[in-house]
């Protein structure tokens, strides 16, 4: 404990809090510290590692300002001379072993794939490392970017805490302790560090601090920065009135830079969201139609050969949508975090089981059994069709598109249909069964936050007749039947001060019969924290907090009801995309790939081309002489394989879209990502194999 005699009054009660927040400091820090340790090991080993191979490239370097900010915000305990040591040594080890490989496929593979395809894999070798080294580069802070905008999702909680504290008692250093007790995220961990630094002699006031984080979390959020400043300056007004008139401001002035905010990004949300679909699923289209017609023109051409065709559709396009996405969602402002439900929540399936009519199977075997059930449905009929097909009609087996296998075996296009959506249902079921049930539990715990508003108020209704807390909590659950946080919580909190004898905060908290045991809400794990800490100073100031609480919760509800009434149309924008769009066009794009071969190889092959056709002014004989190469088809992949890859590369841009879409409506909310994506694929996928079937024999006759 410090020397310094606090300020205030009551000189044992403020040594008693300060106690009290340095225990929850030095405890919050140790927790920071391990989940930092735990989040940033692997880039602190790699820095370790390389760092001492290569320490003679890191000497005398210094971090700029900026990088020192980020390294001390990331709590990285990473020297400037060994960051640019590992980033230099990674960048020259990366680059030697890119080089070891392009020789050893030069050495070993350039007969058997060519020439060109190794100067190919040679690039591919050479990027890989760059791109390593980049991103060793400019992941601290891209790390410290994704932190602070996490953080900035409790901000206007952390101006409510602050002004709800200012309001009942105008002394700044309580409610920055109040503010840091109750609030969530990194600023309430800056909060505590404040309340610790000041008792140490760090800064020398509370007021100091405070202008020390405004302007440190100024360039990301100026209107948290402002609200500070405004709660600083409502210490110095000695009009009361006009110091609730400074708070107020301060609360809606961050209410309204967050709506601008949201705003903002719903409105430039739209052209990215365009280039996305062109990006997705028009691209696909426009290469489906370029290749083939490239292979025609360039002799021995493999670019439209499968195994390229499918690392650019199912890895270059992919890998090329996410980061785009990627970079749309970085700029959502974040609102609402919604209630992490564990794997062991009561009343859940056990772990790696899922319910299905009152039956506990694993999942995992479902999964499995599903994939293998509906490919084997597609082989048979692939069977029956073969057998249905006269033998004087063979021929007419060679025109259904079919990927050809080793040992003899093929598979035609049912089949191909039955792995494709053998492939979805079984990744349906899984995520279904993995997160379904913690995502009803999820849902059913934000009703309670949004009824937990009311709930609040009516208990501070009660209060403020100056009932006692019992009474009062009695009242609320008689005046709110129907609601579940007072049949659940405030029930329970009554049952356990009549029957069990405990005091308040014992019956909310209490670790084997609180009312709080198995509930994961923040929401309502804070506002019953206030709730009790304030009912020990009196009803009163119990009934002023909580209706100040009551009020936060609302404002933070309209905020995120605000963000999705104003993405709604993008949001369903991407989710017709997803399920309708791009199955529908993608499926077309695989039929009108075999047209457009077997018309250029009739070209090709004089088809067309010894046909004279006597047009004014075009002479079709010379047609064939554009193409260099001699078998379009032979350097194109076959109808069946094309097929096969469009299916994967669907599975692929749907799980794509529904993921950004998802991120979109509800950020970080992983059980809101995966059951999604759960219900999204099956459908693409079966819409996906009927238009292809569909079109495939609507085209049959053109396709001859």
């Amino acid at each position: 404990m410090p020397s310094n005699p606090p300020r205030g009054s009551d000189r044992k009660e403020k040594e008693k809090g300060i106690a009290t927040v340095e225990t929850l400091y030095k405890a919050d820090e140790t927790v920071a510290e391990v989940d930092l340790t735990n989040k940033y090991q692997t880039f602190k080993s790699a820095t370790r590692f390389f760092a001492k191979r290569f320490a003679s490239y890191g000497k005398g370097q210094k971090f700029t300002p900026e990088q020192a900010e980020v390294f001390a915000f990331l709590d990285l305990d990473v020297a400037a001379e060994d960051f640019y040591a590992a980033s230099r040594g990674l960048f020259l080890f990366s680059i030697a072993i890119g080089v070891l490989l392009f020789v050893a496929a030069y050495y070993f593979l350039s007969d058997a794939i060519g020439l060109y395809n190794t100067l190919l894999m040679g690039l591919v070798f050479m990027f890989i490392p760059m791109a390593i080294a980049l991103f060793y580069q400019k992941y601290p802070k891209m790390a410290a970017d994704k932190e602070k905008l996490l953080a900035l999702a409790y901000v206007p909680e952390i101006v409510n805490y602050l002004v709800m504290s200012m309001r009942l008692n105008p002394n700044l250093e309580r409610a920055v302790e109040f503010a840091a007790n109750h609030g969530r995220g990194r600023i309430a961990d800056e909060l505590k560090k404040i309340i610790w630094l000041v008792q140490i002699g760090k800064y020398s006031s509370v007021e100091e601090a405070l202008d020390d984080l405004a302007y440190r979390w100024g360039p990301y959020s100026e209107d948290f920065k402002q609200a500070l400043m405004t709660i600083r300056a409502s210490v110095l007004e000695a009009d009361k009135i006009r110091r609730q008139e400074l708070l107020e401001k301060a609360v809606t002035d961050v209410l309204e830079g967050s709506k601008e905010k949201m705003d903002l990004y719903a409105r430039g949300l739209h052209q990215p969201t365009v280039f996305l679909y062109y990006f997705g699923i028009m691209l696909p289209l426009m290469l489906a139609i370029i290749l083939p017609i490239g292979a025609a023109f360039v002799k021995d051409a493999q670019f439209a050969k499968a195994e390229y065709i499918f690392i650019l559709y199912c890895v270059v396009l992919p890998a090329g949508v996410y980061m785009y996405g990627n970079s749309i969602l970085s700029g959502r402002p974040p609102t609402y975090v919604a209630p992490e439900i564990p794997e062991n929540y009561p009343g859940l399936p056990k772990k790696g089981l899922m319910k299905i009519g009152g039956i506990l199977i694993p999942y995992a075997f479902a999964a499995l059994f599903t994939f293998f059930l509906v490919s084997s449905l597609g082989f048979a009929a692939d069977f029956l069709q073969e057998q249905s097909i006269p033998a004087y009609n063979r021929e007419v087996l060679e025109q259904i598109p079919q990927v050809a296998l080793p040992f003899g075996f093929t598979i035609r296009m049912f089949g191909i249909f039955g792995m494709i959506i053998g492939v979805s249902l079984a990744m349906g079921v899984y995520l279904w069964g993995k997160y379904s049930a913690r995502k009803k539990a999820q849902d059913e715990i934000r009703e309670m936050e949004i009824e937990f508003k009311d709930a609040v108020y009516v208990l501070a209704s009660r209060l403020g007749e100056n009932k006692p807390m019992e009474e009062a909590i009695k009242q609320a659950i008689d005046f709110l039947p129907r609601s579940k946080v007072a049949a659940r919580v405030f029930k329970t909190i009554l049952e356990n001060v009549s029957m069990l004898g405990m005091t308040i905060e014992s019956a909310v908290f209490d670790g084997t019969y609180g009312a709080l045991k198995n509930l994961p809400s923040q929401t309502i794990r804070s506002g019953m924290r206030i709730m009790v800490d304030s009912v020990e100073i009196g009803v009163n100031v119990a009934a002023k907090s909580l209706i100040s609480l009551s009020m936060q919760i609302r404002n933070a509800h309209k905020i995120d009801e605000m963000l999705k009434r104003l993405l709604s149309d993008i949001t369903v924008l991407l989710s017709t995309m997803a399920v309708f769009v791009a199955p529908i066009v993608l499926a077309v794009v695989s039929s009108l790939q075999t047209v457009i071969i077997n018309s250029i190889s009739s070209v090709s092959f004089g088809g067309a081309a010894e046909t004279n056709v006597n047009v004014p002014g075009f002479n079709t004989q010379g047609i064939s002489s554009l193409f260099g190469q001699g078998d379009v088809a032979g350097a194109s992949a076959s109808p069946g394989e094309f097929l096969l890859i469009m299916g994967l590369y669907l599975i692929e841009i749907v799980t794509l879209l529904v993921y950004f879409n998802s991120q979109i409506e509800d950020s970080n909310n992983k059980l809101h990502t995966y059951t999604a994506i759960a219900k999204s694929i099956p459908v693409a996928t079966i819409i996906f194999c009927v238009v292809a079937f569909l079109t495939n024999y609507s085209l049959a006759g053109i396709a001859k």
